[in-house]
């Protein structure tokens, strides 16, 4: 080749280089192009333009930058980049519905969002820059976030006691405690009580063969003539805490005959006095004197009954022991009476209190209950049962075992079977993947597939031995934000210390008290130094309250200080011994720190200055509103008719002066009263006294 031809480009090239110069040129003007329309740049810019349409332009901009917002918190292992769109989540002018998302305020909380970040509460993808990517399930981020439905189980993960701003996630686990779930899960935060269904070791000496069948067939379940299905006679729409399994009809027979032959402990029969049995057999209101009698004990307040008014039917009364309306029909005459003369004899972890019942008293309730409570066409679709063969109490013992129901119910010598459903407490936690679908069809997502397995369990797995809940909607939401709020071990130290564990506070006073509060269950309804029930007031500081005489005649004649409560202190027979032991343990233990019973003097309140706190409580103050005195005054508050024996006086100045000091969630307003207002009213109250000690005292 000649010398001159060596450094010529052929046409072609030449050619081939501009059409490569000129692509190189537009994938690089492509590369800013694209990265100035990112969707981050897109909102920060609308942000700007937004901002500068209001008044307070200068503060919405003060922090604002062109670049990306990222929240760093290393020992929580959080990478927040949220607050890149989210530009005017902290700021209080942007709330409200006007504001267009992203940069609408959040809703008031006690996290600032420069120590938490958004991604520790909503979950998703915190370090991306992408809508699709922060927000959704993607190849390399399988956690979206919550849906604000279902926000509330974010709160869970670290609050593991009930919060008043999360009730949807409290009442989740609420139900997933009374539906037992424990029984066959582990639940996070969620502990399995010592008896989670009834002990079933002796049930053949309580029910029949064929109450058993009807049971497992329908649990509280009945069906009327026309077809319309009542839960024990009455509507409802809450779930049994009993599930309904889809058992066959070899199944039913065969479980019930192997319940009915558990009697490990038989009946030791109450022997009624034959004289008296023939007296009162005689008597042809032996029946209502027993209803009577049923009502005056306010049995009432731990169990409801069936009651049909203006031709409507509704359960009246508690829920703390079993619905009564059928008792009759269900329970054995014998086991009856001897379990209202001694309920732990049968059932040790009974909350049911020993009464001290006369003889007379137990006989006419018993009666009452057999001939009043009950259902005669109860068992009528039930198919004649006899003696059990071996067979059935064989495949009866196996099916106890295969379907579960040892995993809430005892039975002396049967084992409890250990993780017989899967661990739910880090469910809330898992990634799509990590979950079952099988073949069905729902959404391959965490809240469908936990609402599915709730629901219709065979629809995600053919082979589940869960049975089905009808859970109403709501109900369902609020069980599914409970199990989301369950996501196992922290990830990082950081996170660890987040949590707020679930208070357990115990109160189990020994001697002489204990064995008296024991015996009547009092921590079944009443709070002692915050352990025990809420249906009754708070005792932790009774001592401080009431008087020793007043609490010693109220324990042996219970009366109310609320006329318009249903549901009322049962009268137990309490001896005197035992209610002065009850009253020396209040007035020793039970006492507020800023309450000195003896500080204050009765005698030093006079006629005169109780006149002027008359004139305050009717005049000035007008108390009357809410309080009764007599047969006039509102039904706000407690009637103060025997207010003089019912509280101390420097329990009453106490209140009088701060009463949130002494019950925090009261009503009772607060109110600014002088000193010798304060004096003046409480010498009025003491005056308010009706024949005994006990009147109208009570539930306050």
């Amino acid at each position: 080749m000649a010398a001159e031809e060596k450094g010529r480009v052929s046409q072609r090239l030449r050619l081939a280089f501009a059409i490569s110069s000129v692509a190189f040129v537009i994938v690089l003007a492509i590369s800013p192009v694209k990265d100035l329309r990112r969707e981050w740049k897109r909102y920060k810019r609308e942000y700007a333009r937004f901002a500068q349409t209001r008044p307070d332009t200068k503060r919405l901009l003060a922090d604002f930058h062109p670049g990306i917002d990222q929240i760093w918190i290393p020992e929580m292992g959080v990478v927040d980049r949220c607050t890149t769109c989210h530009q005017g989540i902290s700021q209080p002018s942007l709330a409200g519905a006007a504001v267009p998302q992203p940069f609408r305020a959040h809703p008031p909380i006690p996290h600032h969002v420069q120590e938490w970040g958004c991604v520790v509460c909503h979950r998703g993808q915190g370090p991306s820059t992408e809508v699709a990517e922060a927000h959704e399930t993607t190849l390399a981020w399988e956690q979206p976030i919550l849906p604000g439905h279902f926000i509330q189980g974010a709160c869970g993960s670290c609050h593991h006691g009930d919060l008043p701003q999360t009730p949807q996630l409290d009442r989740g686990r609420q139900l997933l405690a009374e539906l037992n779930c424990t029984g066959c899960h582990k639940l996070q935060g969620i502990e399995r009580p010592a008896m989670l269904g009834p002990d079933l070791t002796s049930i053949g000496t309580k029910v029949s063969r064929e109450w058993i069948y009807k049971w497992l067939k329908e649990p509280r379940t009945i069906t009327d003539a026309d077809g319309n299905v009542t839960v024990d006679g009455v509507e409802t729409e809450e779930e049994p805490r009993m599930p309904k399994f889809a058992l066959t009809e070899t199944e039913l027979l065969s479980l019930s005959a192997y319940l009915s032959a558990q009697r490990a402990r038989p009946v030791e029969p109450v022997n009624f006095d034959p004289r008296m049995v023939a007296a009162w057999s005689k008597k042809a209101d032996l029946v209502e004197q027993g209803e009577l009698r049923f009502r005056q004990m306010f049995c009432s307040t731990c169990h409801a009954l069936a009651v049909t008014r203006a031709g409507q039917t509704m359960l009246v009364g508690g829920d703390i022991g079993p619905e009564l309306t059928k008792a009759g029909s269900k329970v054995k005459p014998d086991w009856l009476a001897a379990w209202l003369r001694n309920p732990q004899g049968y059932l040790p972890h009974s909350k049911m209190p020993r009464y001290g019942w006369p003889d007379e008293d137990l006989y006419e309730v018993t009666q009452y209950i057999e001939t009043k409570l009950t259902d005669p066409d109860l068992l009528n679709d039930v198919p004649k049962m006899g003696t059990p063969s071996d067979d059935e109490l064989k495949l009866g013992r196996r099916l106890f075992l295969e379907k579960g129901c040892a995993s809430c119910h005892l039975i002396e010598g049967v084992g409890s079977p250990k993780d017989f459903g899967p661990d739910l407490s880090a469910l809330g936690g898992k990634n799509v993947s990590q979950l079952e679908f099988g073949a069905s069809r729902i959404p391959r997502s965490l809240i469908s597939y936990i609402q599915s397995k709730v629901v219709d369990p065979k629809s995600v797995n053919t082979a589940a031995r869960m049975p089905r809940y009808h859970l109403t909607p709501a109900d369902l939401d609020a069980v599914t934000t409970a199990l989301l709020s369950m996501t196992g071990t922290p990830a990082s130290s950081g996170m660890e210390k987040l949590i707020v564990p679930q208070k357990h506070p115990e109160f189990h006073p020994a001697g002489e008290f204990g064995k008296v509060y024991e015996r009547y269950k009092c921590y079944v309804c009443h709070q002692f130094n915050g352990y025990g029930g809420t249906l009754a007031p708070d005792l932790s500081y009774e001592g401080s309250r009431a008087p020793r005489e007043w609490i010693i005649q109220f324990l042996e004649k219970p009366q109310t200080v609320r006329p318009t409560l249903v549901l009322r202190m049962p009268q137990f027979n309490m001896s005197q011994q035992e209610a002065a032991v009850i009253a020396d343990y209040f007035g020793m233990v039970l006492q507020h720190p800023d309450v000195n019973p003896t500080s204050v003097s009765r005698s030093e309140f006079t006629p005169q200055i109780a006149a002027l706190g008359k004139e305050l409580y009717e005049v000035k103050y007008q108390c009357q509103a809410c309080h009764t005195i007599g047969t006039t005054g509102g039904y706000v508050g407690p009637s103060l008719n025997n207010a003089g024996n019912w509280m101390n006086p420097a329990w009453i100045e106490a209140w009088l002066r701060n009463p949130q000091a002494l019950v925090p969630d009261t009503i009772e307003p607060r109110r600014a009263f002088a000193d010798n207002e304060v004096k003046a009213l409480t010498a009025y109250l003491l005056t308010l006294k009706q024949g005994s000690a006990a009147g109208a005292g009570g539930q306050k």
